[in-house]
């Protein structure tokens, strides 16, 4: 289940620069969570009898919490970024979410971070300034804000990892009713941005290849891939399964230039490697540390 939800997040760029060929990203993103939320709620219903003991008092002011930081302020950023630079360099720049990780871990939970982590921080860094900041031609001239959204897309994704973690208490909560109360918050979150988008560009025009890749979209890659990988870790830790995701940029990179026909330059190339050399540098040394001290508590 764990690589299934992977590889299908690792679709994802290809049907959203297609669905974006005729659908602002606004409206893209509101109508992707609302219908996944809406799909999830049978789900749930099916679920209720599983669950023990009393209700379950639903924490509504920490769900809109993760609902705009990973759900609306998320996929606004990321989704609309997309729409403005390449498959390729989305893809690369996304690789970052660990680096992101790594960084809020020492400013926000105060964990010591070892120099050599420091140091793949440094290269993931600089690589994305070698694939961001390059010569480009006027029709590429909103690449760059592109590439922005993207990156800070990343960064507010691993302020809602960080928050993730539910209090005691919070687990009877099912993953399903957890999942669709976020993506139905986070769909009425970017009501007023579709409703902007409608009303300053009119209604989305539909071809058969955007509502399919829309369909894609929200059935495999949100709803689906979603489950999966939170009924996968239910039996795999947290660690060990966030090492999978960097073969997320890495699908979508391929993915890219096969399917719509993207190139790399050498700067692309060189500030990817970069990056993925930052980062499996910083996740080494991070594993490296768990190991020792797993021997010093033995």
């Amino acid at each position: 289940m764990l690589i299934s939800a992977v590889f299908l997040w690792g679709l994802t760029v290809v049907p959203m620069k297609w669905t974006l060929d005729t659908v602002q990203p606004f409206t893209l993103m509101f109508f992707r969570l609302l219908l996944a939320g809406l799909l999830l709620l049978p789900l749930v219903w099916l679920r209720r009898g599983k669950v023990s003991g009393k209700a379950v008092a639903i924490p509504w002011m920490r769900l809109a919490m993760l609902s705009f930081t990973g759900v609306a302020g998320y996929f606004l950023m990321n989704t609309y970024g997309i729409s403005l630079t390449s498959g390729v360099n989305a893809s690369i720049i996304s690789a970052t979410l660990p680096l992101f990780t790594l960084l809020l871990a020492a400013l926000y939970l105060k964990e010591q971070i070892l120099l050599t982590q420091w140091v793949g921080l440094v290269l993931g860094i600089g690589g994305v300034l070698m694939v961001t900041i390059q010569p480009q031609s006027l029709q590429q001239a909103h690449s760059l804000w592109g590439d922005f959204l993207v990156l800070a897309s990343q960064f507010i994704w691993t302020v809602y990892v960080v928050q993730l973690k539910r209090p005691k208490g919070e687990e009877k909560l099912s993953s399903e009713l957890f999942t669709a109360l976020t993506f139905l918050l986070g769909s009425a979150m970017l009501l007023p941005f579709a409703a902007w988008e409608a009303w300053h560009y009119g209604l989305p025009s539909a071809s058969g290849k955007s509502v399919m890749s829309f369909l894609f979209l929200v059935l495999c890659c949100t709803m689906l891939a979603y489950l999966m990988w939170n009924k996968a870790l239910e039996r795999i830790p947290a660690a060990k399964a966030g090492i999978y995701l960097n073969a997320i940029p890495l699908l979508n990179v391929l993915t890219s230039i096969l399917l719509l026909s993207e190139q790399m330059s050498w700067r692309t190339i060189v500030g990817g490697l970069l990056v993925l050399v930052g980062v499996a540098w910083a996740e080494r040394r991070k594993h490296a540390r768990g190991l020792v001290r797993a021997k010093l508590d033995a």
